[in-house]
């Protein structure tokens, strides 16, 4: 008998719709919606067209601009993106290292370090920063500067006191897709300028998309309507910059093996073109320390091929690592210098450090979440004390709200009821942390609604802080459904499940077309589909480079890989591995997700 499941009120069975139907029924993406996702035009921001007028007056009048960036992946996207752009459109302009000790502020310490640095100075441009910088904004005006700031934060009141700003979350705008990056805005921005004063250049400020796009994944933004086309073009730049590694290692059967160590960057198709007409060479270095920074992720193992290049690359590896010095307390020094030093050597070196800064990071996320889980949380499972660097503060949030399923808030651990106390949050899509926290007194929080800076003004109010985040969750979780199985799709022998695993025709062409809906991220996620495996006769083996992960082989070959869960579920699936199962026992309940 085909199986007969009921969704939006259709019926569908497996014989007359297939697995793509039937996924893109459950998660409600008809085709219209599917058409309407990917529409590009976008409205012109505020003041836009002004602070290219603006840009105008400081090229053709010689006037230095230094571009302020934020410290985090979208802010150096931005930076190196605006540095870039300007330096090849003709402007005089200087980049600055911002220091993440500060925070996320432009500070008047930024104002008075540029102002030591490039006396020169009579721009200043920010990116991904600066909507509601008061103290860096008045120092620099106080300098006679003209302030310009594009942002992409929400603007508080009583608004943004620079020359120019332009942010989709200004107060005033109007942008309906407000979901864009710092560095998408900056990019607007200079797209801009290049269309109205230096046309002839617009080829190499599209190649700047690779910038925007990083900056996008990075920054978690949707992956809806202009943000679409943007990560596309970043992925397909990005990957005419990769060189596959040439295959001159011999190995026992004969052949040879990849070598990623002999990968020469200029020998990829974006290089070369680049090379082959003048320009600046601040933005060539960008495009070579892009293709560097691949060479060394090639080197650790993390790119393979040309299908690894892909949103994943950026959010899982690129970002992280690019992010990983401002957890640690190491120098973002070289986060830039991959992308704007002088020479190959400097620039490798330096995406050398960002990936061993990396491993750090992931071995202390594992040192103080363990720490977390084993000290005394007086306030849990809403609100945790960590000892950690208060950089990590934003990772072990994310963990703790993985595993709890509602937002979580991480705080340095107060001595007294009246220290301030301070930390970051992190919540699932479906909640607001800073506007659940806006009404109340002595909390407050800053960043985007999801992932954001949380301080309390004293730790007294921190028994405040747990009623809003409980109250806000149950009220948020009434239009949550938890219904229904947790995958889009169920594969396995079950009678309830979608699909058998024998046919895998029906398998490539659900893969076929999934893939064709890719960039997949927030707002528009990737589906998951579990797999139902028989224990009875599993092969469980453990393997990758510290034994991380689990490879799962069935009766009849099917093999599948699950990343990363090796720690925790080895001994128990090899408990019942083997085991008969049960007669009329549930069979799904030795489900594992593969997505």
């Amino acid at each position: 008998m085909p199986m007969l499941r009921t969704v939006d009120d259709h019926s569908l069975t497996d014989e007359d719709t297939g697995l793509f139907e039937v996924l893109c029924r459950r998660r409600g993406w008809s085709d219209r919606y599917l058409k309407e996702i990917e529409a590009t035009e976008h409205d012109e921001l505020l003041d836009l067209a002004e602070m290219v007028e603006a840009l105008h007056d400081a090229r053709t009048t010689d006037k230095k601009i230094t571009i302020a960036p934020d410290f985090d992946m979208d802010g150096i996207s931005a930076g190196v993106l605006g540095y870039a752009g300007l330096s090849e459109l003709g402007f005089d302009v200087e980049l600055h290292l911002p220091d993440y000790r500060r925070g996320h502020e432009l500070a008047p310490e930024d104002i008075a370090e540029i102002q030591a640095k490039w006396p020169a100075t009579r721009v200043l441009l920010t990116c991904d920063g600066g909507v509601n910088s008061h103290g860096g904004i008045a120092a620099a005006r106080a300098l006679g500067w003209t302030t310009l700031v594009t942002d992409h934060h929400e603007e508080l009141a009583p608004g943004s006191t620079a020359d120019i700003t332009v942010d989709p979350c200004r107060i005033d705008e109007t942008y309906t897709h407000t979901g864009i990056c710092g560095a998408h805005v900056l990019y607007q921005v200079i797209e801009a300028y290049t269309r109205v004063h230096r046309p002839e250049k617009l080829w190499e400020i599209h190649l700047l998309r690779l910038f925007a796009g990083l900056g996008t994944v990075s920054d978690v933004m949707p992956v809806l309507y202009e943000n679409r086309s943007l990560v596309r073009d970043a992925i397909s730049i990005a990957r005419l910059l990769r060189v596959a590694a040439p295959k001159t290692i011999p190995n026992p059967r004969g052949g040879f093996d990849a070598d990623p160590d002999a990968i020469d960057v200029e020998q990829s198709i974006m290089m070369q073109l680049l090379r082959t007409e003048p320009h600046h060479p601040v933005f060539l270095r960008a495009f070579e320390g892009f293709a560097i920074v691949l060479k060394a992720f090639a080197q650790a193992g993390k790119i393979r091929d040309v299908d690894d290049l892909d949103e994943g690359f950026f959010g899982f590896y690129l970002a992280p690592a690019m992010n990983s010095p401002r957890r640690t307390g190491a120098s973002l020094e070289p986060c830039f210098a991959v992308f704007t030093a002088a020479g190959a050597d400097v620039k490798f070196k330096a995406a050398r450090q960002v990936i061993e800064g990396n491993e750090l990071r992931k071995q202390l996320v594992i040192k103080h979440m363990e720490e977390l889980v084993a000290g005394e949380q007086p306030l849990a499972p809403w609100v945790y004390f960590s000892d950690a660097y208060p950089g990590m503060y934003g990772l072990l949030a994310n963990r703790m709200m993985e595993f709890n399923g509602h937002p979580v808030v991480v705080l340095n651990r107060p001595t007294s009821p009246d220290d301030p106390v301070s930390g970051s949050g992190r919540a699932p899509e479906w909640y607001d942390i800073i506007t659940s926290l806006e009404p109340h007194d002595g909390l407050s929080a800053i960043g985007h609604q999801q992932a954001c800076g949380v301080r309390v003004a004293k730790a007294e109010k921190l028994g405040d802080l747990v009623a809003v985040l409980k109250e806000a969750t149950q009220v948020s979780r009434l239009a949550v459904s938890s219904d229904g199985p947790n995958g889009d799709l169920v594969l396995g022998p079950d009678a309830d499940c979608d699909a058998g695993l024998e046919d895998l025709q029906p398998l490539f062409e659900l893969v076929r077309r999934t893939e064709g809906l890719k960039p997949f991220g927030r707002g528009f996620t990737a589906p998951v589909v579990e797999i139902a495996i028989e224990p009875l006769g599993l092969r469980v083996d453990r393997i990758g480079s510290e034994s991380q992960h689990l490879r799962l082989v069935t009766r009849s070959g099917l093999s599948c890989l699950w990343w990363n869960a090796a720690e925790e579920k080895f001994d128990a699936i090899q408990s019942f591995v083997g085991a008969p199962a049960a007669p009329n026992s549930a069979p799904c309940a030795s489900r594992r997700r593969c997505s």
